[in-house]
Protein backbone atom coordinates (compact mmCIF):
# COMPACT_ATOMS: atom_id res chain seq x y z
CA UNK A 1 0.00 0.00 0.00
CA UNK A 2 1.32 3.45 -0.57
CA UNK A 3 0.62 4.92 2.38
CA UNK A 4 1.89 8.91 2.41
CA UNK A 5 3.95 11.20 3.92
CA UNK A 6 1.64 13.38 5.84
CA UNK A 7 2.30 17.04 6.86
CA UNK A 8 0.18 19.52 8.96
CA UNK A 9 0.25 23.16 7.78
CA UNK A 10 -1.48 26.50 9.65
CA UNK A 11 0.35 28.96 7.94
CA UNK A 12 3.27 29.68 10.35
CA UNK A 13 6.79 29.60 9.09
CA UNK A 14 7.16 26.22 11.34
CA UNK A 15 4.75 24.78 9.51
CA UNK A 16 5.79 25.98 5.85
CA UNK A 17 9.26 24.47 6.23
CA UNK A 18 7.91 21.21 7.52
CA UNK A 19 5.80 20.93 4.60
CA UNK A 20 8.94 21.59 2.45
CA UNK A 21 11.01 18.53 4.69
CA UNK A 22 8.02 16.53 4.26
CA UNK A 23 8.03 17.04 0.39
CA UNK A 24 11.93 16.20 0.24
CA UNK A 25 11.35 12.86 2.38
CA UNK A 26 8.35 11.57 -0.18
CA UNK A 27 10.62 11.96 -2.54
CA UNK A 28 13.50 10.18 -1.16
CA UNK A 29 10.71 7.48 -0.34
CA UNK A 30 9.36 7.43 -3.18
CA UNK A 31 5.99 8.21 -1.42
CA UNK A 32 3.33 10.78 -2.52
CA UNK A 33 2.65 13.81 0.26
CA UNK A 34 -0.70 14.52 1.62
CA UNK A 35 -0.54 18.08 3.05
CA UNK A 36 -3.43 18.70 5.57
CA UNK A 37 -4.68 21.85 7.29
CA UNK A 38 -7.44 21.42 9.68
CA UNK A 39 -10.21 24.18 10.16
CA UNK A 40 -12.06 24.01 13.74
CA UNK A 41 -15.94 23.65 13.17
CA UNK A 42 -16.12 26.88 14.88
CA UNK A 43 -14.02 29.68 13.00
CA UNK A 44 -13.99 31.61 16.27
CA UNK A 45 -11.72 29.20 17.90
CA UNK A 46 -9.18 29.35 15.38
CA UNK A 47 -5.98 31.34 16.61
CA UNK A 48 -6.56 35.46 15.14
CA UNK A 49 -3.56 35.67 13.23
CA UNK A 50 -4.08 32.20 11.51
CA UNK A 51 -7.81 33.49 10.66
CA UNK A 52 -6.79 36.90 9.39
CA UNK A 53 -3.98 35.82 7.40
CA UNK A 54 -5.82 34.37 4.31
CA UNK A 55 -8.80 31.83 3.62
CA UNK A 56 -7.49 28.16 3.83
CA UNK A 57 -8.21 26.97 0.21
CA UNK A 58 -5.81 29.94 -0.46
CA UNK A 59 -3.20 29.01 2.07
CA UNK A 60 -3.49 25.08 0.36
CA UNK A 61 -3.23 26.48 -3.36
CA UNK A 62 -0.10 28.84 -2.48
CA UNK A 63 1.81 25.67 -0.42
CA UNK A 64 0.81 23.50 -3.36
CA UNK A 65 2.00 25.62 -5.72
CA UNK A 66 5.53 26.41 -4.27
CA UNK A 67 5.99 22.70 -3.10
CA UNK A 68 5.39 21.68 -6.88
CA UNK A 69 8.15 23.95 -8.00
CA UNK A 70 10.87 23.58 -6.00
CA UNK A 71 10.12 19.37 -5.74
CA UNK A 72 8.88 18.35 -9.25
CA UNK A 73 7.78 14.77 -9.66
CA UNK A 74 6.40 15.29 -6.41
CA UNK A 75 2.88 13.55 -6.03
CA UNK A 76 0.55 15.60 -3.77
CA UNK A 77 -2.63 16.12 -2.60
CA UNK A 78 -3.75 18.61 -0.41
CA UNK A 79 -6.73 19.04 1.79
CA UNK A 80 -8.96 20.74 4.93
CA UNK A 81 -10.59 19.08 7.67
CA UNK A 82 -13.10 20.20 9.83
CA UNK A 83 -11.68 19.20 13.10
CA UNK A 84 -9.58 20.21 16.19
CA UNK A 85 -5.88 20.07 14.52
CA UNK A 86 -4.86 17.11 17.02
CA UNK A 87 -7.90 14.94 16.01
CA UNK A 88 -7.31 15.50 12.27
CA UNK A 89 -3.94 14.70 12.20
CA UNK A 90 -4.14 11.46 14.88
CA UNK A 91 -6.68 10.13 12.11
CA UNK A 92 -4.62 11.29 9.23
CA UNK A 93 -1.53 9.44 11.25
CA UNK A 94 -3.58 6.03 10.73
CA UNK A 95 -2.92 5.97 7.07
CA UNK A 96 0.19 7.37 6.87
CA UNK A 97 3.92 5.90 6.75
CA UNK A 98 4.93 9.08 8.30
CA UNK A 99 4.01 12.32 10.21
CA UNK A 100 5.74 15.71 10.22
CA UNK A 101 5.16 18.86 11.84
CA UNK A 102 6.77 21.79 12.91
CA UNK A 103 7.89 22.26 17.05
CA UNK A 104 4.78 24.70 16.81
CA UNK A 105 2.29 26.55 15.08
CA UNK A 106 0.40 30.05 15.21
CA UNK A 107 -1.34 29.84 18.20
CA UNK A 108 -0.44 29.45 21.62
CA UNK A 109 2.09 31.18 23.66
CA UNK A 110 5.50 32.84 21.35
CA UNK A 111 7.87 31.53 24.36
CA UNK A 112 7.19 27.71 24.40
CA UNK A 113 9.07 26.20 22.01
CA UNK A 114 7.25 23.12 20.92
CA UNK A 115 3.36 23.55 20.95
CA UNK A 116 0.77 21.29 22.63
CA UNK A 117 -0.78 20.34 20.15
CA UNK A 118 2.86 18.69 18.62
CA UNK A 119 3.34 17.13 21.39
CA UNK A 120 0.29 15.27 22.05
CA UNK A 121 0.88 14.24 18.49
CA UNK A 122 4.58 12.82 19.67
CA UNK A 123 3.39 11.24 22.21
CA UNK A 124 -0.10 9.30 20.18
CA UNK A 125 0.33 9.61 16.42
CA UNK A 126 0.22 5.78 15.35
CA UNK A 127 2.99 6.14 12.69
CA UNK A 128 6.45 7.71 13.34
CA UNK A 129 6.47 11.51 13.53
CA UNK A 130 9.24 13.81 12.29
CA UNK A 131 8.95 17.02 14.52
CA UNK A 132 11.41 19.95 13.07
CA UNK A 133 13.08 22.00 16.05
CA UNK A 134 12.08 25.43 17.05
CA UNK A 135 15.06 27.66 15.65
CA UNK A 136 16.33 26.02 11.87
CA UNK A 137 19.47 24.00 12.19
CA UNK A 138 22.61 25.77 12.38
CA UNK A 139 25.54 25.93 9.79
CA UNK A 140 26.87 22.56 11.52
CA UNK A 141 27.86 19.80 8.99
CA UNK A 142 25.28 17.24 9.25
CA UNK A 143 27.07 13.96 9.35
CA UNK A 144 25.71 11.44 10.11
CA UNK A 145 21.92 10.13 11.88
CA UNK A 146 21.77 9.54 15.59
CA UNK A 147 19.69 7.01 17.12
CA UNK A 148 19.51 7.50 21.12
CA UNK A 149 19.45 3.65 22.04
CA UNK A 150 18.83 2.02 25.56
CA UNK A 151 21.26 -0.86 25.52
CA UNK A 152 19.04 -2.89 27.89
CA UNK A 153 16.10 -2.77 26.58
CA UNK A 154 16.48 -1.34 22.74
CA UNK A 155 13.35 -0.02 20.95
CA UNK A 156 12.93 -2.46 17.90
CA UNK A 157 11.06 0.08 15.45
CA UNK A 158 13.24 3.06 16.00
CA UNK A 159 16.51 1.14 15.21
CA UNK A 160 14.84 -0.01 12.13
CA UNK A 161 13.63 3.24 11.24
CA UNK A 162 17.21 4.79 12.00
CA UNK A 163 19.01 2.39 9.92
CA UNK A 164 17.04 2.53 6.87
CA UNK A 165 17.02 6.61 7.42
CA UNK A 166 20.90 6.72 7.49
CA UNK A 167 20.62 4.15 4.62
CA UNK A 168 18.32 6.12 2.57
CA UNK A 169 20.56 9.46 3.26
CA UNK A 170 23.84 7.70 2.42
CA UNK A 171 24.92 8.79 5.92
CA UNK A 172 26.64 6.51 9.07
CA UNK A 173 24.19 6.12 11.76
CA UNK A 174 25.44 6.66 15.34
CA UNK A 175 24.07 4.87 18.00
CA UNK A 176 24.28 6.57 21.56
CA UNK A 177 23.65 4.62 25.07
CA UNK A 178 23.81 7.45 27.21
CA UNK A 179 24.68 5.55 31.01
CA UNK A 180 26.04 7.94 34.06
CA UNK A 181 28.00 5.47 35.64
CA UNK A 182 31.28 5.51 37.54
CA UNK A 183 34.37 4.91 35.68
CA UNK A 184 34.98 0.90 36.43
CA UNK A 185 31.18 0.00 35.12
CA UNK A 186 32.02 2.17 31.69
CA UNK A 187 33.41 -1.26 29.78
CA UNK A 188 29.84 -2.84 30.76
CA UNK A 189 28.45 -0.32 28.70
CA UNK A 190 29.84 -0.73 25.92
CA UNK A 191 29.79 -4.45 26.03
CA UNK A 192 25.96 -4.35 26.18
CA UNK A 193 25.55 -1.28 23.36
CA UNK A 194 27.88 -3.86 21.17
CA UNK A 195 25.31 -6.77 21.84
CA UNK A 196 22.47 -4.94 21.45
CA UNK A 197 23.10 -3.45 17.92
CA UNK A 198 24.65 -6.39 16.92
CA UNK A 199 22.10 -8.11 14.80
CA UNK A 200 21.33 -5.34 13.30
CA UNK A 201 25.04 -4.41 12.12
CA UNK A 202 24.85 -7.96 10.74
CA UNK A 203 21.59 -6.93 8.58
CA UNK A 204 22.21 -3.73 7.46
CA UNK A 205 25.87 -4.38 6.48
CA UNK A 206 25.35 -1.01 3.74
CA UNK A 207 25.21 1.45 7.30
CA UNK A 208 28.60 2.55 8.63
CA UNK A 209 27.75 2.51 12.32
CA UNK A 210 29.35 4.05 14.99
CA UNK A 211 28.67 3.04 19.04
CA UNK A 212 28.91 5.65 21.62
CA UNK A 213 28.53 5.69 25.02
CA UNK A 214 28.05 8.64 26.84
CA UNK A 215 28.40 9.24 30.61
CA UNK A 216 26.01 11.76 31.00
CA UNK A 217 22.00 11.81 30.85
CA UNK A 218 20.62 10.76 28.32
CA UNK A 219 18.58 13.92 27.38
CA UNK A 220 21.86 16.03 27.76
CA UNK A 221 23.84 13.79 25.47
CA UNK A 222 21.48 13.36 22.51
CA UNK A 223 20.96 17.00 22.90
CA UNK A 224 24.57 18.28 22.53
CA UNK A 225 25.31 14.89 19.71
CA UNK A 226 22.12 16.33 18.12
CA UNK A 227 24.60 19.43 16.86
CA UNK A 228 26.24 17.86 13.93
CA UNK A 229 22.90 15.11 13.27
CA UNK A 230 20.65 15.21 10.05
CA UNK A 231 17.94 13.64 12.07
CA UNK A 232 18.00 12.08 15.78
CA UNK A 233 15.87 9.07 16.27
CA UNK A 234 14.02 8.20 19.53
CA UNK A 235 11.80 4.96 20.69
CA UNK A 236 8.35 5.45 22.56
CA UNK A 237 6.94 3.32 24.29
CA UNK A 238 3.46 3.04 26.03
CA UNK A 239 3.43 2.81 29.17
CA UNK A 240 0.51 0.29 30.59
CA UNK A 241 -2.97 1.43 28.61
CA UNK A 242 -1.51 5.45 28.53
CA UNK A 243 0.70 6.89 25.57
CA UNK A 244 3.11 9.17 27.40
CA UNK A 245 6.51 11.02 26.72
CA UNK A 246 8.92 10.57 28.74
CA UNK A 247 11.54 13.05 30.41
CA UNK A 248 13.95 12.27 27.46
CA UNK A 249 11.43 12.66 24.56
CA UNK A 250 10.59 16.52 25.92
CA UNK A 251 13.89 17.19 26.71
CA UNK A 252 15.33 16.44 23.01
CA UNK A 253 11.85 17.86 21.54
CA UNK A 254 12.77 20.90 23.16
CA UNK A 255 16.36 21.45 22.32
CA UNK A 256 17.84 19.09 19.36
CA UNK A 257 19.23 20.96 17.05
CA UNK A 258 18.03 18.98 14.50
CA UNK A 259 14.77 16.81 13.31
CA UNK A 260 13.91 14.45 15.51
CA UNK A 261 11.62 11.65 15.04
CA UNK A 262 9.66 9.86 17.13
CA UNK A 263 9.18 6.07 16.49
CA UNK A 264 5.98 4.06 18.21
CA UNK A 265 6.93 0.50 19.37
CA UNK A 266 4.84 -2.09 20.64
Amino acid sequence: MDLPVAVGIDGSEASLAAADWAAREALLRDRPLRVLHALPLMPHLLPARAAADRPAGDLLHEVEHILAVRHPGLRMRTEEAHDAATAALLAAGEDAELMVLGARGSGGFPELRVGSTTLQLAARTGCPIVVLPAEPPGPHLREHVLVGVDARRPAEAALRFAFAAADRYGLPLRAVHAAPVPPGDRGGEAALLAAALEPWRTAHPEVELHEDVEHAGPGRALVEASAKARLLVLGRRPVGPVVLLGPVAHAVLHHAACPVAVVPGT
